[in-house]
């Protein structure tokens, strides 16, 4: 009998917990389906958790504003100084109640570790659930179950070293699993030494421990199993996938994307393995919606033209939405020609940053966008069909009032292009650009004052004080009612299946 054949047969009896804590979307979540196909593959006996899908009210993204909406936006944005104090308290205030362990959540917790036996819980977590992952943690401790929990942020030292204070944390990974999980829970179940795989975390070993290495992407990547999911309840089947990880353009100070566990540098896969997955995937369940989360889907042109070339040939009648990158320095694959192909691909919406409308503010980024482009890619996408999202940035240290200006001008000669724009405090998040600038020479953001990082959350606490600050305020208030008056506006009919999802 060979060894893989024995390992199978010492797992086949093992039961896995995976507890999802991340998805509050209509679809399934992609890190849970890489996680659990090469637990299937090595026999282990998988349950899916997805606590937040189930208990939790899902939040649907960027649909149809109401007035509510706009009342929300001008409170969270206030910089009135009657009202700029509370703005932190409010915020911690709902998060800490949106994302608390209520009592449904806790029953279904108890009742899945208690239903049957449970050999080890595998809990993936966005950092906003840490009270409810320490809720799953504790319950695990008190039936002696060992408990591993991994996320995109918990490459990040400083971040780990606060969530492994976690009572009933075994261990802590930061990397990305899909090629050791299963040598990671046959460990955890037969309590060997963890700190021999790389981007294992734990108490005893934190000082000398370091991330996992990126991933290669090769051929052997698994294919999520995305089975977990219940299909049924969604009036729209829609199927996550990715090309790649990482951003080729990766440069942008404000980005943590380019700096987690599973992004830190651009990598691409084979085209004949995502071409071979959007086959199998569809047919597996029976969909033909797909949305990639490619933090930019043209940073490898040859991917991004292999997937319009291909798309109607793997899987006829797909329609599918992506992210990409304007880049200011040539068409790079969004050039009119291009674009028409890929809507007769069936690429139906598309995001992009714009962050500003403002060359100076966008150069203080490091975007590496130019505005004028910018304009041609939307007028070019709105004239072909494509729905287009974009996201912009407030608050971002050295915006003044004419920032704003600029940015309001732009969105009025593109307002009948835009279907959606996600408006965004500037966050300031560990492992990024910012911080590493801001730490070495603080002085020049005079901006932004009294700035304490809270490692918990991977995030910081700060004043922003812009110059002039009425114009700003005023500036500011006139923004947020023109990109209200763009989201009040019912999305395009052709991408009605993707509402709602970006």
């Amino acid at each position: 009998m060979g060894s893989s054949e024995s390992f199978n047969l010492a797992t086949s009896q093992k039961n896995v917990l995976l507890v999802d804590l991340n998805n509050e979307a209509p679809f399934p979540t992609l890190a849970i389906g890489y996680l659990t196909t090469p637990l299937k593959n090595a026999g282990y006996n998988v349950d899916v958790f997805a606590p937040l899908a189930y208990v939790n009210k899902i939040l649907p993204r960027d649909v149809e504003e109401t007035w509510k909406n706009y009342a929300v936006q001008r409170i969270r944005f206030a910089a009135h100084p009657m009202i700029e104090w509370a703005n932190n308290l409010i915020y911690n205030m709902v998060s800490k109640y949106r994302f608390r362990p209520t009592k449904p959540f806790k029953e279904a917790v108890a009742e899945q570790i208690n239903k049957e036996k449970v050999d080890v819980v595998l809990i993936s977590a966005y950092l906003q659930y840490h009270e409810m992952a320490t809720e799953i943690c504790a319950r695990a401790k008190q039936q002696g179950i060992p408990v591993l929990l991994g996320g995109p942020f918990f490459n990040v030292k400083d971040v780990t070293k606060e969530w492994l204070d976690m009572e009933g944390v075994t261990a802590i990974f930061g990397g990305e699993p899909e090629f050791v999980l299963d040598k990671l829970v046959d460990d955890l179940i037969h309590e060997r030494d963890l700190s021999l795989h790389p981007g294992i975390f734990t108490k005893s070993n934190f000082a000398v421990a370091q991330a996992a290495p990126p991933l290669k992407m090769t051929k052997d990547l698994p294919i999520p199993d995305l089975g977990f999911f219940s299909w049924d309840n969604h009036p729209h089947r829609i199927i996550p996938l990715m090309t790649g990880r990482g951003c080729g353009w990766g440069k942008c100070l404000f980005c943590s994307d380019v700096t987690t566990a599973s992004t830190r540098s651009y990598r691409t896969r084979p085209e004949q393995a995502v071409l071979e997955e959007l086959e199998l995937q569809s047919k597996r369940y029976d969909c033909k919606n797909f949305i990639f989360f490619d933090s930019k889907m043209n940073s490898d042109l040859e991917m991004w033209n292999c997937i319009i070339d291909n798309m109607q040939k793997v899987v006829p009648g797909a329609t599918w939405v992506a992210t990409v990158h304007v880049d200011g320095k040539g068409v790079n694959g969004l050039e009119r020609e291009t674009l028409q192909k890929a809507h007769d691909a069936g690429l139906r919406r598309m995001g992009f940053g714009l962050e500003t409308g403002s060359q100076k503010l966008n150069n203080r980024m490091l975007k590496g966008t130019k505005v004028e482009r910018m304009g041609q890619f939307i007028k070019d996408a709105s004239e072909i069909g494509i729905s287009l999202r974009a996201s912009v940035i407030l608050g971002y240290p050295g915006e003044t009032y004419q920032d704003i200006e600029q940015t309001i001008l732009f969105i009025e000669e593109h307002f009948e292009q835009l279907d959606r724009l996600h408006l965004a405090k500037f966050k300031a998040i560990p492992s990024t650009a910012f911080e590493t600038r801001f730490k070495k020479k603080p002085f020049k953001y005079p901006s932004i004052s009294h700035l304490e990082w809270n490692n918990m959350f991977a995030r910081a606490d700060y004043k922003f004080s812009p110059p002039e600050k009425n114009k700003y305020r005023n500036a500011k208030r006139r923004l947020i009612k023109l990109i209200h008056d763009v989201n009040k506006r019912p999305l395009m009919d052709s991408a009605q299946q993707f509402n709602g999802i970006m």
